[in-house]
C-alpha cells in the first residue's frame, strides 16, 4: 500500500516540479536573415519590444537572441535599406526557437549601419564613435564625378589644389591630408606621396562606391600612423541579390561654357555587370573612362594651349569575386587606374624656316590595387584577415609636338617615382557577449619607394603592430570603448597609441559621447627622402626629421526630436600635436624647401549639425568654427588661435507624382589664416608672417528623374555664384594660382547624367 501511495504523490507532483524547473530556463531566439533573393544580410537589428534587449546579424546574416524568459514578445527587425518588419511570438520556457526572416528592400534609409572602427557591424546610434555617412542616393543626386564635388559640401574638410600637377589634397579637422588615413575597405590606400600621405581621393572610381563612412578624430588604435586627423573609409559596391545586374552611367558636362563632344568639358561613361554564377558564387567587372579637357583660365596668363586646369584622362577598370558558405566568405576585389593628365606649352613660332612647336609634358600615373579579404565564423569567434598589394608608379615625360603636322618628337622620362606596399591585417572579434565585445588584432606593412624624385637608392620602411580594444557595458545606459597599440618600426620607436571613448544613452532620443585618443605618425618616405630639384623646383627631404605626437579630446550630444524626425548634434574637439611636420620655404634664391618639425600645432573647434526629415522633404544643415595655433619654433611663438567659419546645407524634395527630386548643395568656407615662417631679408633670420586665403561660397543644384523602374535622369549645374579663384598669400602661385590666387574652381558648370540600371533573376 506505501509504495502505491508514493507513487500517486509522485505522479502528482512530478508535472509540477518538472514545469517549475522548464521555467526556470531561459528561452532563445536564433536564425538568420536573408532577402527575397536568399542573399545573408548583415547589420540588421532584431529588437525585442518592452526589453533592454537585441542583437545584430554578423557577416553571415546570423542572429542569437539568449536569456529570454517565456511570454509573448512583439520583435522589431530593421536595417538600412530594408522594409521594417514586426513579428509577434510566442516563447516557452527553455524553447530554443529557430526564426528565419526575409527582408524585403526599400529606398527608405532606416538605420545606418556603420564598420569603422566597429567590433561589428552596428548602427551608427549605437556606435561609440561618431560616424557620418554619404550613401550612394547622394552621389547620384550630386551627379559627382569625383569624390571631391561630394566632399567639398562637408563640415570640417577643405581641399587645395595644385594646379601644376593637377592634383587636390585635403584636410580634417584643420588638420592636413598626410594624418587623414584614407582606406578602400578598410585597406590604406597608396598615392604619389606614398601611403596614406596626401592622397589625392579624385584618384578613386565614384562609381564604384556603396556609401562612405567618415570619423573625425585619431583612430589610431584601429588603424596606426597617418590617422591622427581622421579616418576617411570607401566602401565599394559589394553586388546585389540578382542572378544578373548591369548597371550603365553616362554624363556629360561643361567646363565653365566650354564643351564639345569627345575634346572640351567632362566626358564621364561607366559600366559595371555583375552575375550569380552559383548560390555562392558571385563575379563583377567594370570600367570607367572620364576625360577632363581642361580650362584656359580667366587670366591672360594662359592661352587655349597652356591651360590653367590640366587636362585629364583617367581609365579605371575593376573586378570581383566573392565565394560565400554558411560560417564563411572570402573575396578578392582588383582596382587599376591609369591615368594622365597634360601640361601643355607655349607655342614658339620665331622661326619662320621651321614649323611652330611646343614643348609639352605629361603626368602619368598606374596604380593597380588588390584586395583579399575574409569573414569566419569560428565558434564565437569571427575572424577578419585582410591582405594587400598596391603598385603605385607616377612618372613625368617630355617631348616636343609640332603644332601643325600633330607630330610628336623625342619622348622621353625626366622624372619617375614608384611606392609598392604589401599589407596585411587580421581582426579576431568576441562578439555578443554579456559584459560587451572584444577585439584583438594584428596588421603589418611593408613599404618600398624609389625614382628620381627620391634621393638615391630605393627606400624601405616596415611596420608592425598589434592592438586590441574592448567594448563594455557598464550599465543598461553606459557603454565603455578602451583599446592600445603598439608595434615596430624599421626607422623610429614606436610609441604606444591608447584610447578611451565612453557613450551615454541620457534617454531614448539623446546620447553623449566623450573620447581621447593619442596619435603617432612617423615620417614617410616622402618627408625623409624626397629630391625634386629642376628649373622650376629646389626640394629636398629631411631625413632627421622626429615623428609627431598628438593628443586628441572629442565629445558630442546628439538629440533626436520626437514627432518631428528632427535630430540634432553638438560636438567639439582639441587637437594638440607635438613635431608636426610641415614646409618651410626660404626667401633667398637659391635656397631648398624641406620639410621640418613644427614645436607645436593646435586645432580646436565646435560643431552644430541638424537633420531633418518627413515624406517629401529632406534636410541637413550645419556650422563649425575651427581655430589652429602654431609654435613655429622655441623663438617664434604667435599669438593664440586663429579661427575661421564654415556652414552647409544641404536640401531636397521629392515629388512622388513624377519620381522627381530637387536637390541643393551649399557651402562656405571662410577664411584661412596661419603663421609661417619667413625670411624676407634673406640674412637666416626666420619670422612668423600671416598668411592665409580669402573665403568663398560653393552652391549646387540638381534634379533627377526617375523613369520607369531602371532608368533615372539628373541635370544639374555646380557652382552657381562662379567662383573661380580667391586671395592667396601663403604662396607665389606657382602650384596653387596665377598672381597671388588660389584656385578653387573653373566657373559655373552644367551636367547630364543617364543611368540604366537592369536587374533578374533568370
Amino acid at each position: 500500500m506505501r509504495p502505491l501511495l508514493l507513487l500517486l504523490i509522485f505522479l502528482t507532483v512530478a508535472p509540477a516540479i518538472a514545469q517549475n524547473i522548464a521555467r526556470e530556463q531561459p528561452a532563445a531566439i536564433i536564425g538568420s536573415v536573408k532577402d527575397n533573393a536568399q542573399n545573408r544580410i548583415p547589420g540588421i537589428h532584431i529588437i525585442i519590444d518592452g526589453l533592454q534587449q537585441g542583437a545584430v546579424s554578423d557577416n553571415k546574416g546570423n542572429y542569437e537572441l539568449t536569456n529570454i524568459k517565456s511570454g509573448n514578445y512583439i520583435l522589431e527587425i530593421s536595417g538600412i535599406g530594408y522594409q521594417t518588419i514586426k513579428e509577434t511570438i510566442s516563447l516557452k520556457a527553455g524553447q530554443r526557437l529557430r526564426l528565419n526572416i526575409v527582408m524585403a528592400e526599400t529606398t527608405k534609409t532606416l538605420n545606418e549601419v556603420v564598420v569603422t572602427g566597429q567590433h561589428s557591424p552596428q548602427s551608427a546610434r549605437n556606435s561609440v564613435y561618431k560616424v557620418r555617412t554619404i550613401d550612394k542616393k547622394r552621389l547620384e543626386q550630386q551627379g559627382a564625378n569625383n569624390l571631391q564635388d561630394v566632399l567639398a559640401n562637408e563640415l570640417n574638410i577643405r581641399f587645395s589644389r595644385d594646379n601644376a600637377l593637377g592634383t587636390s589634397g585635403l584636410s580634417i579637422q584643420g588638420i592636413t591630408g598626410q594624418n587623414v588615413k584614407v582606406l578602400i575597405n578598410g585597406v590604406p590606400m597608396v598615392g604619389r606621396s606614398g601611403v596614406s600621405n596626401e592622397i589625392d581621393i579624385n584618384q578613386i572610381n565614384i562609381n564604384t562606391i556603396e556609401r562612405i563612412e567618415i570619423v573625425e578624430g585619431p583612430m589610431a588604435v584601429n588603424f596606426g600612423a597617418d590617422a591622427l586627423a581622421g579616418v576617411i573609409n570607401i566602401i565599394t559596391k559589394k553586388g546585389t541579390g540578382k542572378k544578373l545586374a548591369l548597371d550603365f552611367t553616362l554624363q556629360e558636362e561643361t567646363v565653365e561654357r566650354h564643351y564639345s563632344f569627345f575634346d572640351e568639358g567632362i566626358h564621364n561613361a561607366n559600366l559595371s555587370i555583375g552575375t550569380h554564377i552559383t548560390n555562392k558564387f558571385y563575379v563583377q567587372a567594370e570600367g570607367r573612362i572620364n576625360q577632363f579637357g581642361g580650362w584656359v583660365g580667366d587670366t591672360a596668363s594662359y592661352t587655349d594651349r597652356n591651360r590653367q586646369w590640366l587636362p585629364k584622362k583617367q581609365y579605371f577598370g575593376g573586378a570581383l569575386m566573392r565565394y560565400t558558405a554558411e560560417d564563411f566568405s572570402i573575396n578578392y576585389r582588383v582596382d587599376y587606374l591609369n591615368e594622365v593628365i597634360s601640361n601643355l606649352g607655349v607655342i614658339n613660332d620665331l622661326d619662320p624656316n621651321r614649323e611652330p612647336f611646343a614643348a609639352d609634358r605629361e603626368f602619368i600615373t598606374h596604380r593597380g590595387m588588390h584586395q583579399l579579404q575574409a569573414d569566419w565564423q569560428l565558434g564565437k569567434w569571427l575572424l577578419n584577415p585582410v591582405l594587400s598589394f598596391t603598385d603605385y608608379q607616377r612618372g613625368t615625360e617630355a617631348f616636343t609636338t609640332f603644332v601643325e603636322s600633330e607630330l610628336e618628337n623625342n619622348r622621353r622620362e625626366i622624372q619617375n617615382t614608384f611606392y609598392k606596399t604589401l599589407f596585411f591585417r587580421n581582426t579576431a572579434s568576441l562578439n555578443a557577449l554579456s559584459w560587451g565585445s572584444l577585439q584583438l588584432g594584428v596588421d603589418a606593412s611593408f613599404d618600398q619607394g624609389g625614382g628620381s624624385t627620391l634621393s638615391t637608392g630605393e627606400k624601405q620602411a616596415n611596420d608592425i603592430a598589434f592592438f586590441a580594444s574592448s567594448e563594455i557595458k557598464l550599465s543598461s545606459k553606459l557603454a565603455a570603448r578602451a583599446g592600445v597599440r603598439y608595434g615596430y618600426n624599421s626607422l623610429y620607436t614606436v610609441q604606444p597609441s591608447p584610447s578611451i571613448n565612453l557613450k551615454y544613452d541620457a534617454t531614448a532620443k539623446t546620447q553623449i559621447r566623450v573620447g581621447y585618443g593619442r596619435g603617432f605618425r612617423v615620417p614617410s618616405l616622402r618627408e625623409l627622402y624626397h629630391e625634386f630639384i629642376d628649373s622650376n623646383h629646389n626640394l629636398i627631404g629631411n631625413p632627421e626629421l622626429s615623428p609627431e605626437y598628438s593628443h586628441n579630446i572629442n565629445a558630442d550630444v546628439t538629440h533626436t526630436f520626437s514627432g518631428v524626425n528632427l535630430t540634432t548634434a553638438i560636438a567639439g574637439f582639441y587637437n594638440h600635436i607635438n613635431d608636426r611636420i610641415t614646409f618651410f620655404t626660404p626667401q633667398e634664391s637659391n635656397a631648398a624647401t624641406t620639410y621640418f618639425n613644427l614645436e607645436e600645432f593646435r586645432s580646436t573647434g565646435a560643431t552644430f549639425t541638424a537633420k531633418w526629415q518627413n515624406k517629401h522633404w529632406n534636410l541637413s544643415s550645419g556650422a563649425t568654427y575651427i581655430g589652429r595655433y602654431q609654435r613655429l619654433n622655441a623663438e617664434a611663438d604667435v599669438p593664440g588661435f586663429i579661427f575661421n567659419w564654415e556652414a552647409n546645407t544641404v536640401l531636397s524634395y521629392k515629388l512622388p507624382v513624377w519620381q522627381t527630386t530637387f536637390s541643393g548643395f551649399y557651402k562656405f568656407n571662410g577664411p584661412l589664416r596661419d603663421y609661417r615662417l619667413t625670411d624676407p631679408d634673406g640674412d637666416g633670420e626666420s619670422s612668423p608672417e600671416l598668411v592665409g586665403i580669402d573665403g568663398f561660397h560653393l552652391l549646387d543644384f540638381s534634379i533627377n528623374q526617375k523613369i520607369g523602374a531602371s532608368l533615372s535622369c539628373t541635370i544639374g549645374a555646380r557652382n552657381l555664384l562662379n567662383v573661380t579663384a580667391i586671395n592667396n598669400s601663403t604662396s607665389d602661385g606657382t602650384h596653387s594660382g596665377v598672381g597671388g590666387m588660389a584656385s578653387v574652381g573653373y566657373g559655373t558648370s552644367y551636367f547630364l547624367r543617364i543611368n540604366y540600371q537592369f536587374k533578374t533573376n533568370k
